[in-house]
């Protein structure tokens, strides 16, 4: 039998047992759906944290008063109890020191009550130093105003989130006066949105200077300690070579030993080290859930395939018996269950791309249909086919003519 005759006979086969083939059909439909859902909304988590993090340049070492942060993650320091310590001005003053360090950044962070237009929250506020605003000028964008500068104080400038979100339907602005701690602050800057799957903590801060946040956070602070500290380092230096320095430095300023440090210094390397251990163990949870929908999809197919041996068994026999060879009769099953999974492939994919702007506009989930899914998705579904209709495609191919027409 000649290709084109095969694959007219396959489909006039299918469009026969209509009511079966659509059960199977639907069948592949449901596993596509979920397959195209899933890839979409994991490949758009992956690129939106990707993105975010490259704004921690390769170029930039934070250091925090925490010790085996990676054990979190499953690095080194598992089974160890994380011990804190304190970051005080020595160490940020030893820290500029070191040759190849460009900008170190104090950073503090805490809850204060904040006050507007008769509102009274708590918010989580960070006095930073200005050159904050400047290693992450990327990534922080102004919408209206400006940065606070070397020396002012009593202002503040708010994320996006922080502006809109705070106080209802009152919206602060470039211009707002505010009371954080009963004392007045005046925003001079709105940020733009972030809008990452990381940036919600981002998009709600408030920023004021550093000094500031030294009377914000009397009592919580020690008068010379900060939160952590962000490092950049100059072009030409090595971030692992620069962290080395910087663990010796703080290793002899707390008098601890190497195995007993009270930070962390972390690069970007690190955190990229981090996150993927986090992102593979939620890709091998995702492809588990893939290949139990690969296995409801080749289950439906593969008994629908063995019903149309069983049924078709006499007509088998005639095809048989006018010259069709065995490899005509494994063309034709198998061709059957191909465009079965093929027609469920398409359905899947149009009907999951709905089923995913829908998430997106309700949810606000990233997501991200490519090429590369696309091309999973038809290989999969026909892949599927194939593999589903092979056994009774091999069983309908072995049957004895003489045999077949008996029955």
């Amino acid at each position: 039998m000649k290709s084109n005759d095969i694959l007219m006979y396959a489909v006039k086969n299918i469009t026969k047992r209509q009511l079966r083939s659509w059960l199977t059909i639907i069948g592949m439909v449901i596993g596509v759906i979920a397959i195209v859902v899933i890839l979409s909304i994991s490949e758009g988590f992956n690129q939106d944290i990707l993105t975010q993090l490259s704004a921690f340049g390769a170029d930039q070492i934070i250091v925090m008063p925490v010790s085996s942060l990676e054990g979190s993650f499953g690095g080194s320091g598992v089974g160890s109890a994380p011990t804190s310590g304190k970051i005080l001005e020595e160490d940020v003053d030893d820290i500029r020191s070191i040759p190849g360090v460009k900008t170190v950044v104090r950073t503090l962070y805490g809850r204060a009550s904040l006050s507007f237009k008769g509102k009274d929250i708590t918010a989580t506020i960070y006095p930073t130093d200005v050159a904050m605003f400047d290693m992450y000028e990327g990534y922080m964008e102004l919408e209206s105003g400006r940065m606070y500068k070397e020396g002012e104080r009593n202002v503040a400038v708010f994320a996006a989130d922080a502006s809109t979100e705070l106080f209802g339907k009152d919206k602060v602005s470039v211009g707002s006066v505010v009371q954080l701690n009963e004392k007045n602050y005046r925003v001079v800057g709105v940020l733009k949105k972030i809008g990452t799957s990381l940036s919600q903590t981002d998009d709600k801060a408030i920023y004021v200077p550093f000094e500031d946040g030294k009377d914000l956070f009397k009592g919580q602070f020690l008068d010379d300690e900060i939160g952590y500290a962000m490092v950049q380092i100059n072009e030409g230096f090595e971030a692992n070579q620069i962290k080395d320095a910087i663990e010796q430095k703080l290793i002899a300023n707390h008098h601890v030993r190497e195995d007993e440090k009270d930070f962390s210094v972390i690069t970007s390397d690190q955190i990229m080290e981090m996150v993927s251990s986090v992102l593979l163990t939620s890709q091998i949870v995702l492809g588990a859930i893939t290949l139990i929908s690969s296995v409801v999809g080749a289950i439906g197919i593969s008994n629908t395939m063995f019903m149309n041996v069983l049924e078709r068994v006499k007509e088998i026999g005639i095809l048989k018996s006018v010259g069709a060879t065995r490899k005509d009769i494994l063309s034709l099953f198998l061709t059957e269950s191909a465009i079965i999974g093929l027609i469920g492939g398409s359905i899947g994919l149009m009907l999951g791309y709905g089923l995913l702007e829908l998430l997106v506009s309700i949810f606000d989930v990233p997501a991200l249909l490519t090429v590369n899914i696309i091309a999973f998705v038809f290989l999969f579904s026909v892949g599927t086919g194939l593999v589903a209709g092979f056994l009774p495609a091999y069983r309908a191919a072995k049957l004895d003519p003489v045999e077949a027409l008996r029955l």
